[in-house]
């Protein structure tokens, strides 16, 4: 069962690959009235100050884009200020023909990798940006030298007019994982070069713990879990999958439960990782993003063979919003019960 659980990242991963590649054959999204706010995207320059991106009206057809009206309203909530001792990195700003950026040492680009996932949360670059792209707006051209000034290699995959790209970047050893070194994205874009999906593979890195991100973007549209009624060799592994259809992006939580009595029990404490097996319980999670106000299935956002998903309010006692309000009370530890009975196949 541990050896299985090992392999359930790079599943994921290879699983959403494939879909970036078929979701790339869906038509892209045309102006009319209907109209979402995303983050613009910072195109590239090899200029050493660079500007962070501000958020845009984006249009989308109604045509092509699933509406989507969620049952309950998400409350207004202060956000969490993330601090860091590292310095700002520049994300990378527009011109009109990419220039390849001057390439760095390993080391170099462990550090920038570093800052880069310590100030994602900039208010200016939030999500469903990253590093600088946003799904549905950012070409793929105009993001690749930036990646490629900092990967240690690029994996191009293609099938007819679907295009993909594997970015394998050195990390630091401060946030290494047993059996990787390296931090993973996804990219896939479409005949046009617009990028429409990115995955973001999980890292143990502070700052994206569930709390965090809840604070920071409200309550969520659905919430979606799974796990075992019982320990297998050991381990009990607990599946959070926090999904933001308007905004366009998922937050996938890996986590160790606990059999407690009749209940599975899990916590979701601020930078708890297992320190023995931070490959497979690792403190971020796995970030999916997509075009704004285009709905994504559970199968598209977790395309894992012969995994179930269940929607949180079948199987606990808690509905997002009142998810929201636990895990954002300083007064309540952020726990999820489940009876474990419900787990039993």
């Amino acid at each position: 069962m541990s050896k299985n659980q090992l392999n359930l990242s790079k599943a994921l991963l290879l699983g959403f690959l494939l879909l970036l590649l078929t979701l790339s054959c869906q038509p892209t999204a045309k102006n009319n009235n209907q109209t979402v706010v995303a983050t613009l995207v910072v195109p590239i320059s090899s200029e050493a100050a660079m500007v962070l991106p501000t958020s845009t009206p984006v249009s989308l057809s109604s045509n092509t884009t699933t509406s989507i009206t969620p049952t309950w309203t998400p409350t207004s909530s202060p956000t969490i200020s993330l601090i860091s001792e590292l310095t700002s990195t520049p994300l990378p700003t527009e011109t009109s023909t990419p220039t390849p950026w001057p390439p760095i040492s390993p080391d170099e680009a462990a550090n920038k990798v570093l800052a880069l996932l310590t100030d994602n949360q900039n208010p200016d670059c939030l999500l469903p940006c990253w590093w600088g792209a946003t799904p549905g707006v950012t070409r793929w051209q105009d993001i690749e030298p930036f990646l490629n000034s900092l990967a240690r290699e690029i994996l191009y995959s293609s099938s007819g007019d679907s295009f993909g790209a594997e970015v394998i970047i050195p990390l630091p050893e401060s946030v290494d994982m047993i059996n990787s070194s390296d931090y993973h994205a996804f990219y896939g874009w479409n005949e046009s070069g617009v990028i429409h999906g990115i995955q973001v593979a999980p890292t143990n890195i502070s700052g994206f713990d569930a709390t965090t991100m809840l604070t920071r973007y409200g309550v969520p549209y659905e919430v979606w879990l799974t796990t075992l009624d019982e320990p297998r060799e050991g381990v009990l592994p607990f599946q959070l999958i926090i999904v933001y259809q308007r905004q366009g992006f998922s937050l996938h939580y890996y986590v160790d439960a606990t059999r407690n009595s009749e209940n599975v029990t899990v916590c979701f404490e601020s930078g708890a990782v297992e320190e023995e097996r931070p490959d497979m319980f690792p403190a971020a999670p796995r970030i999916y993003l997509w075009e704004p106000g285009q709905k994504r299935t559970i199968q598209q956002i977790s395309p894992v063979p012969l995994e179930r998903y269940f929607p949180l309010e079948t199987k606990t006692d808690l509905t997002p919003q009142t998810l929201y309000e636990k895990f954002t009370n300083p007064d309540e530890p952020p726990c999820i019960d489940t009876p474990a009975d419900l787990w039993k196949y």
